[in-house]
């Protein structure tokens, strides 16, 4: 890919689901590495569930902030849809994310206002061609556009696929919470942010119910507050609130998988 002096020279993200151990993921080095020679690209792969779009959107928030404004984020994730795959392009403070209809860019970006972008292909196009026939594509049509959305030509997308993330339900300062994602190293991320937790706690002392015989009632600032093998919380990347082990994991040694339940009680 041939750059100009007076183009943009955006950093490359692409997130995909497939494990390094993985052809796909040599291959997708390969891709990215001759297509866009002159650009800094950056591949990560997370083994993602296949269309687990919340698990998805809980990683994003966890690590995308750390990247500069003009990055290009290209999800490749598999979805769980039996309808045409469709492909879409947006641009969130000053980011530009490429990914599926499958409702993840809305879960990720919330509430906010955001333009959509159709960059699906006029050929049907499976999840494992995507990054061939749709981003790599749709990423050269906005590069030689000065990375100016508008001008790349793409037909605006007025509807997409909008779940809402789960909310946890509060009665008598209790709060009713869930485990929404587990990390490679079992911590359990919990579907409450820094902000809820203020708001809600106004500065209260806290229980965290994990079950029947364990609570943690005190945040932690790292995961050596505690002596190894013991339970903490803490926000950390992103600001969820996490639950893990010091030296272990959550997953494993309190059982707090995936949809799993956990009580927050504020004191009064």
């Amino acid at each position: 890919m041939s750059i100009n002096a007076n183009q943009p020279h955006p950093l490359i993200h692409l997130i995909c689901d497939f494990r390094v151990e993985s052809p796909d993921y040599t291959v997708a080095m390969a891709r990215m590495a001759t297509e866009f020679s002159a650009l800094k690209t950056l591949i990560t792969p997370q083994p993602f569930k296949k269309g687990h779009i919340l698990g998805q959107s809980v990683f994003l928030k966890l690590v995308l902030n750390e990247f500069p404004e003009g990055t290009v984020h290209i999800c490749r994730f598999g979805t769980m849809s039996k309808l045409p795959n469709r492909f879409v392009v947006a641009k969130h403070q000053g980011k530009f994310f490429m990914g599926p209809d499958s409702g993840l860019l809305p879960l990720y970006f919330g509430e906010e206002e955001v333009e959509y972008y159709n960059i699906t292909p006029a050929n049907n196009i499976t999840i494992f061609d995507s990054l061939k026939e749709v981003y790599i594509p749709a990423l050269k049509q906005l590069h030689a556009s000065n990375m100016d959305i508008e001008q790349a030509g793409f037909p605006r997308k007025e509807m997409m696929v909008r779940p809402a993330a789960p909310q946890p339900p509060m009665s008598n300062g209790m709060m009713r919470l869930t485990v929404i994602y587990n990390d490679y190293y079992g911590n359990a991320y919990l579907n409450i942010n820094r902000s809820t937790f203020e708001e809600v706690g106004q500065g209260r002392a806290f229980r965290l119910l994990l079950n029947s015989t364990m609570e943690i009632n005190h945040l932690s600032r790292s995961y050596n507050d505690v002596p190894e093998g013991m339970e903490l919380c803490m926000f950390g990347h992103g600001d969820i609130l996490q639950i893990a082990v010091n030296a272990g994991s959550a997953a494993q040694y309190l059982s707090l998988n995936e949809d799993k339940p956990v009580v927050l009680q504020f004191k009064e």
